[in-house]
């Protein structure tokens, strides 16, 4: 096949392709597809103000050494959340202090799932999550937390954040 020679502006792609092709013959056969024909593309759905506020924001931590089965179970509602803390309308520094409390309490009452409500962030300067972060970082910070991730959206979705105890050692 002669390559194109760029001084040789009469030569275009086409007759090129015309050149090298000349000796092929066409297979005729039931199978061959001859011409395809173009699809239009399938739009995306449309973002709605609901929908970007839960794209991406899903909290989702699991401890080394605990099976991931157990973040699936709790990501499907699968565990009984036996108690809830709502932190609407607190500052962070009560947060931290309430949701500290609120974990070792449970851990003692032998509860091995339950809710904390941080909020969307709606009601905040600029409309983003205070709380959701401090949530996250100090979830993460808890021996005794196996594993936590957002709620499902029934149940509050990206402003709850269910969360997976160890269960307390007995004392004897």
């Amino acid at each position: 096949m002669k390559s194109r020679d760029q001084d040789d502006p009469d030569q275009s792609d086409s007759t090129l392709f015309d050149q090298a092709m000349r000796d092929v013959k066409r297979l005729d056969h039931k199978q061959a597809v001859s011409k395809r024909v173009p699809t239009a593309p399938i739009p995306a759905p449309p973002v709605t103000p609901e929908a970007a506020s839960e794209f991406g924001e899903e909290l989702r931590y699991l401890r080394p050494g605990i099976q991931k089965s157990s973040l699936q179970k709790l990501r499907r509602g699968q565990f009984r959340i036996e108690a809830t803390l709502d932190l609407h309308g607190h500052t962070s520094a009560e947060a931290s202090v309430r949701l500290q409390h609120f974990l070792q309490e449970s851990q003692m009452a032998g509860r091995s799932a339950v809710r904390i409500v941080h909020g969307k962030g709606h009601g905040s300067i600029g409309r983003q999550p205070v709380l959701k972060g401090k949530v996250q970082q100090l979830l993460q910070e808890f021996p005794s937390v196996l594993a936590f991730c957002s709620a499902r959206q029934q149940d509050g979705g990206t402003g709850a954040v269910d969360v997976l105890l160890r269960k307390a050692k007995s004392v004897r």
